[in-house]
């Protein structure tokens, strides 16, 4: 390659990385359901570390805290796919419970959740061979049992197993079939969708 061509490769690849936009940045079609039991259409933003949703309607902006929320769904166009929240009491910081908003992965007799952040990294420049920061889209997992019990994953197999140990034998021999990893997303989904399709 060319010393031009790489180092327009390099621009691009650079601007790319610094115009990335995340879901919680941007207006997405969506629903919400009030704890009231009041249902609002249009668009929606939300911040997860805030535990806070504005409402789009019209012409007009409203703001709502996790304490007034039942439920909201939006089309991310990021993804393109639906998405679906839910507001759960849950101690955060400390053991005293407060209402947080929770993304609904899988639904089941063992329910996967997750919430994301966005956090600044450094990152490993490949051409210049330096660092740089960058803001990263991270997500932290959790388990919901039948009981209403939330427990945070740890990304470790052992912890993983341990959630799923009514069919432990089943879901190990599952994930070793699939090639299936306990730090994926996507394979974290497909085990407990695995796991909750065994009942």
């Amino acid at each position: 390659m060319r010393p031009t061509a790489i180092l327009c490769f390099a621009l691009l690849w650079h601007m790319a990385a610094i115009a990335q936009r995340f879901p919680s940045e941007i207006w997405h079609d969506g629903k919400l359901v009030l704890a009231s039991e009041d249902t609002i259409e249009g668009k929606l933003k939300y911040d997860l570390s805030q535990n806070l949703v504005q409402m789009q309607v019209g012409e007009k902006l409203y703001a709502y805290s996790a304490k007034s929320i039942f439920y909201f769904e939006i089309f991310d166009v990021t993804t393109e796919s639906y998405r679906e929240f839910y507001v759960l009491p849950y101690g955060l910081l400390s053991s005293y419970k407060i209402p947080v908003i929770f993304e609904v992965l899988v639904e089941g007799r063992v329910t996967l959740l997750s919430r994301e952040a966005v956090v600044t990294r450094n990152i490993q420049d490949p051409f210049s061979y330096g660092t740089y920061t960058q803001d990263v889209l991270v997500y932290d997992y959790f388990f919901l049992d039948h009981e209403g019990n939330i427990t945070r994953y740890t990304m470790k197999k052992k912890d993983l197993l341990e959630a799923l140990s009514k069919r432990y034998n089943q879901v190990a021999e599952y994930m070793k079939a699939n090639r299936l990893r306990a730090d994926e997303r996507n394979d974290l989904v497909r085990i407990i969708a695995f796991y909750n399709a065994l009942f």
